[in-house]
């Protein structure tokens, strides 16, 4: 349940002070009755913080134990230094945070705490480039072991890679699981929360549609008929006819909450910030993330009771009101309260961890008056194919969360194929820093096991100059297909003949029976990000996407079928002139036969 996620705790009492400035604090800890264990667990680490001179960084350890247990001559250590802890009973489902200053530490968590002293051995630290972290009884006995970045630890107490270096501000969580192994941790922004997945049945209304063809008369739709609240969270607003939409929603009432990314690749435009400042002035309220990785999730709650889950931001080019132009891209429309209260959840998690609008984000000017927005509509060559198409009857929805679950979401999703997998993707790469992209090596085991496989990416943004983009993805995996025989194919779209600007969908669709729309790309950073999606389980639904999934795979690249037509072309040349020759050669033949 979600109410169990790792980072819920009520700190009431803090007890002990290092002379070095380490602390222990005396807290509770939700934790999840998943694991059956007989010792105290480390369940968070906190190594590269915010803050100058780290002096929050800290070590959480909980007993998930059914029973107290006495600390006493417990101890942590890096292999450096060591915090031995004192006789202290620790109830079942409590924590005790270790760090380095309390002050800092009690700020930065809001709570109130009494301080005293501890004995240490050496200088326990923890490294932002790589360490481990060790817990002992009071014999000396290693119970748990967290290594992280270039730690060189090769002790028994931990069975895999060290976990990925963190980033500035990202806190290791432990999952439901002790398996002394990668999968049984999170990388989370500080203070984020860990959202379990959820696996929701429902009988109800879901829409699934697509842009550019029907995205902007859905989406205003839905807006149109809001009644109570409106909570959306998008990477990008810069459409003044979908801020239209709000606006009238604001003016029949409407609770409107929106959160934005704060620091967006070329920065926040004056369009998305004149938006803002309309929402907010005409009652609204606004945010913008300042998480260490973005914020790029596109969806929105409407009424606590419909839930909108979209690849595309809202742009022109994304949910386009003339929609002869545009990207490629997926929604779905789910009327459902339990998936509606799961989403609203994640947003108000999001959304009080973010700056308001009229503070200072990143230095930007928002003093900036614009007055007038550019109400141009681009027109292009598009031929819309595809209206919306609703049901009414029994659906299975997972919602797909990055940081949280979408790496083992998106990889169980692919790994359950036993027929087809159809992919269409805005961004990935052959390779995620020096390993294999684990989405590609799934894809490729997929084929191995005898599914279809076909991957469809855009052909437009991307850099030509790069060593690891979509090009260098496709050429891989048709060159393991080639070479093994498999029935996988890859290639870039059509955008010329399509007439789509680009194609932004993030959508994967399984055996004609679940489909995948998320808003998260398949590069690296992606999985650390706050990315929202959900996998559907319904046939009819997974048809319609896999329609759209044809009509743009069947469009050849250009650059290919002008080469096979320039090729056939040739042909045809040959053969005349063959033809001719030969016509040429027998006629002085015969002629040369009557003369003799």
């Amino acid at each position: 349940m979600r109410e169990k996620r790792a980072f819920k705790f009520k700190c009431f009492m803090t007890i002990f002070i290092l002379a070095s400035l380490l602390t222990l604090t005396h807290g509770v800890f939700a934790y999840s009755d998943n694991i059956a264990s007989t010792s105290l667990l480390i369940t968070e680490i906190y190594p590269n913080t915010v803050t100058k001179n780290e002096l929050d960084e800290y070590v959480a350890i909980t007993n998930p134990c059914a029973h107290s247990v006495n600390t006493g001559g417990w101890s942590i250590t890096d292999n450096e230094g060591k915090i031995i802890f004192p006789p202290l009973s620790l109830a079942p489902g409590e924590t005790i945070y270790v760090t380095r200053n309390a002050s800092v530490f009690v700020g930065q968590m809001s709570i109130e705490n009494e301080v005293g002293q501890i004995q240490t051995e050496g200088r326990f630290a923890l490294r932002n480039r790589g360490d481990e972290v060790i817990l002992q009884d009071k014999s000396g006995r290693e119970v748990d072991v967290v290594i992280y970045g270039d730690s060189s630890y090769k002790g028994a107490g931990w069975r895999d890679e060290p976990l990925r270096k963190p980033g500035e501000g990202m806190i290791y969580k432990r999952k439901d699981r002790d398996t002394n192994q990668c999968n049984d941790w999170l990388l989370l922004p500080f203070g984020a929360s860990y959202h379990v997945p959820e696996r929701i049945s429902f009988y109800g209304f879901a829409t699934a549609f697509v842009s550019p063809d029907c995205s902007f008369s859905v989406l205003q739709r839905e807006m149109d008929n809001a009644s109570s609240s409106l909570y959306v969270n998008l990477y990008q607003f810069e459409s003044p006819y979908l801020m239209d939409v709000v606006l009238d929603a604001l003016n029949r009432g409407v609770n409107v909450s929106l959160l934005l990314e704060g620091n967006p690749v070329g920065g926040i435009k004056d369009e998305e910030l004149y938006i803002a400042k309309e929402i907010k002035e005409r009652g609204g309220a606004v945010r913008f993330s300042e998480d260490t990785f973005i914020n790029h999730a596109k969806y929105a709650v409407i009424d606590n009771e419909t839930a909108i889950v979209m690849t595309e931001n809202w742009k022109n080019t994304g949910i386009p009101c003339d929609n002869s132009s545009g990207n490629r891209g997926w929604g779905i429309v789910i009327k459902d309260e339990r998936v509606a209260g799961y989403f609203k959840e994640v947003f108000f998690d999001d959304f009080y961890r973010g700056k308001e609008l009229l503070t200072d984000i990143k230095g930007l000017n928002l003093s900036l008056n614009t007055k007038v927005m550019t109400r141009e509509i681009p027109e292009g060559s598009y031929a819309p194919a595809f209206e919306p198409l609703t049901l009414y009857c029994n659906f299975t929805l997972t919602p797909v969360l990055a940081p949280d679950t979408a790496m083992t979401s998106i990889l169980g999703m692919i790994n359950s194929a036993e027929e087809s997998v159809f992919v269409q993707q805005f961004s990935t790469g052959r390779f995620w820093g020096d390993e294999a992209n684990p989405f590609i090596a799934a894809l490729i085991e997929a084929a191995r096991r005898g599914c279809e496989v076909k991957v469809l990416l855009d052909s437009r943004d991307y850099n030509l100059n790069n060593w690891n983009d979509n090009d260098e993805a496709i050429a891989w995996m048709n060159e393991v297909a080639s070479r093994e025989n498999l029935e996988l194919e890859a290639k870039l779209a059509d955008l010329d003949s399509l007439g789509l600007s680009k194609i932004h969908n993030k959508g994967l669709i399984v055996d004609g029976e679940k489909v995948l729309i998320t808003s998260l790309n398949w590069n690296a950073n992606s999985i650390y990000n706050r990315e929202a999606g959900v996998i559907l389980e319904n046939e009819e639904i997974a048809s319609f996407y896999e329609h759209v999934f044809f009509h743009d795979w069947n469009v050849p690249v250009k650059g290919e079928r002008e080469g096979s037509e320039g090729g056939a072309q040739k042909m045809r040349i040959v053969w005349v002139a063959l033809t001719l020759i030969i016509s040429f050669a027998i006629f002085w033949v015969v002629k040369w036969y009557k003369r003799v």
